[in-house]
């Protein structure tokens, strides 16, 4: 089986590698592959408004996607941005 990992990261308004807190913010993490149990997957999303996503696909023992969605509050948003943009 294969396995894939995406990260997307996306600044609207980045200028010169230089953001400001009022840039919008978005990120996507994908982990999967498509093995035995067919596609598998693990995705968690995070947008500009705060809103945090996170879908769990596995067909083991016939298993249904779980999908959860929560709110962040913006200092959360920021404290990630400045942690991913430092790495």
């Amino acid at each position: 089986a294969t396995q894939h990992l995406y990260i997307i990261l996306h600044a609207m308004t980045e200028i010169e590698g230089n953001c400001s807190s009022h840039d919008e913010f978005y990120v996507r993490y994908y982990v999967g592959h498509r093995g035995e149990f067919g596609h598998e997957f693990m995705e968690f999303e995070l947008s500009p408004s705060g809103k945090l996503r996170y879908a769990n696909n596995s067909n083991y023992r016939s298993s249904t996607m779980i999908r959860k969605e929560v709110y962040i509050s913006p200092a959360v948003v920021e404290e990630t941005r400045r942690i991913i943009q430092s790495s």
